[in-house]
């Protein structure tokens, strides 16, 4: 192997290694390679540690950088100098490529003129003098780096042995970025590495910068160093491609997507193609839907610079993103904006003019709001309300203490402070709570409703009442939903939410309140099918409609609601958060008692990955424990305790499945306790129906110890009421018996299956075995007609 000659070859770090891509389109010694990126790809990193390949055919390399703008006689100057300084032999004039072409033939070597910075000459007609040179000559090679599009792009496209590499070529992907960090000592997890490459647009320099300067946080988590990265995108800004649109290229950085529209609200409509065209090229955004975006952090960065340094400007540019979504009808756009132009009082002006629009994004409000001083939202009613209801990330403590000690039967709770916003407050109070009980926010609900009462004058206090009563029962903390209940008068007193005078969220609460405590004590329950609910409240008919089903199951005629919950689910209403949950958990609880696992598994899989409410997490519980996976049922009800406090319902019905779950896989100590605190909640509320809705036969044997349970399971409304579900299926295969059914079900044979699991044929073989011996059948057909069957397999 003969070592190669070089002038100014660059030096690698060690951690560097080249793209997939570009090791890929590098892999021999082509005529021409152009290399067009911005600043920090690793141009001259990927050609210095190709051109160090031991494998490629023998060279001598003649690098030149140009440091400024040139001309093109100083270019092939330069150049000429690099080749002598390789131990080549052109003229003083840069010319005499020949005898270099010659030498290189005579010596059986090839010569390779690397130009880095090419975008640096002013005078483009050199770069077809360039290419021509090399077709000219057969032993030389042509090799361009620069930031900026040139005419020698196209030019050399036509050239037989050609490799162009661009930006997104050089771009690191989450393996790259792996690889990097292990090789500079800097370890990443998957995820992290997949947050750099996608948040940072696999920019290598800012890359490399953010391992680099990055730490990690209390819990380990990767921390960026915002101000190095921004300190480094500062110096690409100053690049002469860039220097001129800078100021531009971060102005685009404050809205989160960049469409045409957005550009002109900014830029205006007079050369924003231009500056937009520049930045693509810079590889700065990525085109994504018909809209430029900037990479997350990149975006963050680049609002970090102008903020620093130019803040008015920051401030003006927010506050024209205002006046954009406004025209656009975003509500949450336009308060976003706001709240970054630090401007309180434009922040009030998009609170009052969009109140419903967001309160129909309570996420969104709320982490707006949570980057306001609170102290700014004082100047109006609806202001005071954001901040009091709409700002905290959880419900007031001094509300939660309130709740857990029992509210002041007829006020509620002392804990609202009076307002100078006289009749003002209680209606938007109103209006938070609604919106938040529809949302399933039922315990931040009764905090708005709560303090509605307080704030209350004539109607709205009714309201207000009435709405605490519903939120409350819902929750389970059913003496203080009857207290906001009776202080009206009770269900059939003047004034009372039920009757004639009352507002709508009063007259629909005021039969649904009384109807669902009932059915929590097993009573009779008196509840028409065809309630009118005002179709702003249209998703409290799932309340409605839960209570209905829960009393049809214990008389043994669950299976004619099945169809009428169905409906309302796939209905206009059903996409209400509290409606999905409480249907979700009725069909579940009816296509038990039908014995139709193979529905409920099916219904459950196809709730979103993310849904954490009450009612979804405890019919998933129920769910597990009837399917005999009874250590995801355990799963699912960990941490009841925490619960039991404020969310009393869901702690009660979680506790009793997770009391069932531990019986039977011999954790007697866990399901004793378990049993315990459902009781324990069960004398404090009245709520005794779960109790009929799992297996009574092992809630007797773990009351053997547990007399408080004893006393519950005595109670003449359960004692004298039948089970209404069938006893839980027994089977339990082990999560590798799932993975190995799973792929039986799919009709591949054993060979393949072992394949795939990355085990062998007879491991699966085992498998089989086992799983045959479980369900009772000794076919693949009957295995799966059985899984299928108790809700194993999700149905056909």
């Amino acid at each position: 192997m003969r070592a190669q000659l070089g002038a100014g070859l660059p030096r690698v770090s060690s951690t560097f290694s080249p793209t997939e891509r570009a090791r890929a389109a590098l892999g021999g010694l082509p005529s021409v390679v152009v290399l067009r990126a911005p600043r920090g790809h690793g141009k001259s990193s990927t050609v210095a540690h190709w051109l160090r390949r031991t494998d490629l055919p023998d060279h001598d390399v003649a690098w030149l950088t140009l440091p400024r703008t040139a001309g093109r006689d100083e270019l092939w100057r330069a150049l000429g100098a690099a080749a002598r300084r390789a131990g080549l032999t052109p003229g003083e004039d840069g010319r005499g490529w020949d005898d270099v072409a010659r030498a290189a033939r005579r010596r059986r070597r090839r010569v390779v003129l690397v130009v880095d910075g090419l975008d640096r000459v002013r005078d483009e007609d050199v770069d077809e003098e360039l290419v021509g040179l090399v077709q000219e000559h057969e032993e030389l090679h042509l090799v361009l780096l620069m930031r900026t599009q040139r005419p020698v792009e196209a030019l050399a496209r036509v050239a037989l042995d050609t490799v162009v590499l661009q930006r997104e070529d050089l771009a690191l992907d989450a393996a790259h970025v792996t690889e990097l960090a292990r090789a500079a000592g800097r370890p990443v997890s998957p995820a992290e590495a997949r947050r750099l490459s996608e948040e940072l647009g696999g920019w290598p320099g800012l890359v490399r910068a953010a391992l680099l300067t990055a730490g990690r946080g209390d819990g380990g988590e990767l921390v960026l160093d915002a101000a190095s990265l921004a300190d480094y995108l500062r110096l690409v800004l100053q690049d002469a491609e860039l220097a001129e649109i800078a100021p531009h290229l971060a102005a685009l950085a404050v809205p989160d997507r960049v469409t045409d529209d957005v550009a002109a609200a900014l830029l205006g409509r007079d050369g924003r193609a231009a500056v937009l065209q520049r930045a693509r090229a810079a590889g700065l955004v990525n085109q994504h839907g018909g809209a430029l975006v900037y990479p997350a952090i990149v975006r963050q960065l680049l609002r970090r610079v102008l903020r620093e340094d130019a803040p008015d400007r920051y401030r003006a540019l927010n506050e024209a993103m205002v006046e954009h979504h406004r025209r656009e009808g975003d509500a949450v756009g336009a308060l976003r904006h706001a709240v970054r132009a630090e401007n309180p009082s434009v922040v009030l002006d998009v609170v009052e003019e969009a109140w419903d629009r967001l309160l129909r994004a309570p996420g969104a409000f709320r982490d707006a709001l949570s980057r306001v001083p609170a102290d700014a939202l004082g100047a109006s009613a609806k202001g005071v309300v954001a901040r009091e209801h709409v700002r905290p990330a959880t419900v007031a403590d001094s509300f939660q203490l309130a709740l857990v000690s029992g509210l002041r039967p007829g006020v509620g709770w002392e804990g609202a402070p009076a307002s100078h916003f006289d009749g003002q407050m209680a209606p938007l109070l109103v209006e938070v709570g609604t919106r938040a009980l529809l949302d399933g926010e039922l315990l931040r609900a009764a905090h708005a409703f709560a303090d509605a009462v307080v704030q209350a004058e004539g109607g709205e206090a009714g309201e207000g009442r009435a709405g605490a009563a519903l939120s409350l029962a819902l929750l389970g903390h059913t003496g203080a939903a009857r207290r906001y209940l009776e202080a009206t008068g009770g269900p059939d007193g003047p004034g009372a939410p039920g009757g004639t005078d009352g507002g709508p969220l009063a007259r629909v609460a005021g039969a649904l309140v009384p109807a669902l405590l009932e059915l929590d004590r097993l009573a009779p329950v008196d509840l028409a099918a065809d309630l009118d609910v005002p179709a702003e409240l249209a998703g409290l008919g799932a309340v409605g409609l839960y209570v209905r089903a829960g009393a049809a199951l214990l008389r043994g005629a669950g299976n004619e609601m099945t169809g009428e919950l169905e409906r309302f689910r796939h209905g206009p209403a059903g996409d209400v958060p509290l409606a999905e949950g409480l249907l979700v958990a009725a069909l579940v609880d009816l296509y038990l008692a039908a014995g139709r696992g193979d529905r409920v598994r099916h219904l459950l899989a196809g709730l979103p990955a993310g849904r954490r409410d009450g009612w979804t997490r405890t019919a998933r519980a129920r769910g597990a424990v009837y399917a005999g996976e009874h250590d995801l049922a355990l799963q699912v009800t960990a941490g009841a305790v925490e619960l039991a406090a404020l969310r009393p319902r869901t702690a009660l019905k979680l506790s009793l499945a997770r009391a069932v779950a531990a019986h039977r896989t011999g954790r007697r100590h866990v399901a004793t306790e378990a049993l315990e605190l459902a009781s324990s909640l069960a004398g404090g509320t009245g709520i005794v129906r779960p109790f009929a809705m799992v297996p009574r036969g092992d809630l007797e044997q773990v009351a053997a110890v547990a007399p408080a349970a004893r006393a519950v399971l005595d109670r003449p409304e359960l004692a004298v009421s039948a089970e209404p579900l069938p006893p839980p299926a027994s089977v339990r295969l082990s999560r590798s018996e799932l993975r190995v059914l799973g792929e039986l079900a799919t009709g591949r044979p054993v060979t393949h299956v072992a394949r795939r699991l990355f085990v062998s044929e007879s491991t699966v073989k085992t498998q089989v075995r086992s799983i045959y011996r479980k369900l009772d059948v000794h076919t693949r057909a009957d295995a799966i007609a059985r899984a299928r069957v108790l809700g194993i397999l999700p149905p056909q």
